[in-house]
């Protein structure tokens, strides 16, 4: 089977993990799909042990949220996740904003591959932020929600341990140094 890198434009493909916009997730090969990165797709029929792991480790690490643990992970399982099998095209250089796409397959089909498709839009999640003390019980939380509150609309932390809410510290923004002012006087990219 030919690899992304010897495909010509239209030409079926084997995914191996290595394609542009995939990461590896606990090991296992898996980008997001979507305008909105609403889906995952993962290389293999996974177990749902390795479907929690991923969602969970791609909204930790390339979003940087954490998924609030609720019902609504029952409902990935049994919902949300799809195990199917797919067949790898290289799109045309012109034509499309992507270098690749998927297509679903039969099992029988010759270039068929497995995955897993997750859908994880509809999960309920939250910032990871710097550390603050929860004015309440004075345990140290990282969580922030965007919701109403006394002070409108706004992110709060919410501690995880009393459900306490309170505004984040506001930091000031960082100066910007002698070299990097240097450097954009020397940019060729600057209007003159």
């Amino acid at each position: 089977m030919t690899v992304f890198t010897d495909a010509a434009p239209g030409e079926q493909f084997a995914l191996s993990g290595t394609e542009p916009g995939f990461d590896r997730l606990h090991g296992i090969p898996t980008v997001a799909l979507g305008e909105e990165s609403d889906r995952l797709l993962a290389l293999g029929h996974l177990t749902d042990r390795a479907v929690l792991a991923v969602t969970s480790a791609y909204h930790r690490r390339i979003i940087g949220e954490l998924i609030v643990p609720s019902h609504e992970l029952n409902d990935l399982i049994a919902f949300g996740t799809h195990r199917v099998h797919i067949r790898a095209v290289r799109a045309q250089p012109d034509e499309d904003d992507c270098p690749w796409y998927v297509d679903d397959a039969a099992s029988s089909h010759p270039t068929a591959q497995a995955a897993t498709v997750i859908h994880c839009e509809w999960l309920e999640r939250e910032e990871i932020r710097a550390a603050s003390a929860c004015p309440a019980c004075t345990r140290i939380s990282r969580s922030v929600k965007f919701g109403p509150g006394d002070a409108g609309w706004a992110s709060y932390h919410r501690c995880q341990h009393c459900a306490h809410r309170w505004l984040p510290p506001v930091t000031p923004l960082p100066q910007r140094s002698a070299l990097t002012q240097t450097l954009e006087a020397l940019s060729c990219t600057r209007s003159a």
